[in-house]
């Protein structure tokens, strides 16, 4: 699992429990692709410093904050729709649910990687987020 999936996963990826996901179209989609990387690498180094198998509270609304500023940035323009869908999907999944409701899932420990109350749809969009995130990103992050 790569380092940027982690807070998904360690996160129980999330889990909705009853939350809308519609993509609201409200992130920006002209981010100048630096910009854009250094909101991937900043997701990144929240999500490498979470200390346990599980984020604290604290290391929660830091992964939040990450996400959050992510989604201020939003994407470029070279984005396909699927991608951007799978953008959307993960901004809002980490940025809008608590703690305490986040909680209930962590360690994933049904052993599936998949996003609880997110269509199978939605999940193939993520990983094609992942997937371009990475190769976008790949001379700016050093992979």
């Amino acid at each position: 699992m790569t380092p940027f999936k982690r807070p998904l996963a360690g996160a129980g990826v999330a889990v909705l429990l009853g939350l809308s996901l519609t993509a609201c179209g409200g992130y920006p989609t002209d981010a100048s692709k630096k910009d854009f990387c250094g909101g991937v690498e900043d997701v990144i180094t929240s999500t490498s410093s979470v200390s346990g198998e599980e984020p604290t509270e604290a290391e929660w609304k830091k992964l939040q904050k990450a996400y959050g500023d992510l989604g201020d940035i939003g994407t470029p323009k070279d984005i396909s729709d699927a991608e951007r869908n799978g953008f959307e999907v993960i901004v809002d999944t980490i940025t809008d649910l608590d703690y305490d409701e986040a909680k209930k899932s962590f360690g994933d420990n049904d052993g599936e990687d998949s996003i609880p109350g997110v269509s199978k749809n939605d999940e193939k969009d993520a990983e094609k987020f992942f997937t371009y995130s990475s190769k976008t990103c790949a001379d700016q992050l050093g992979g």
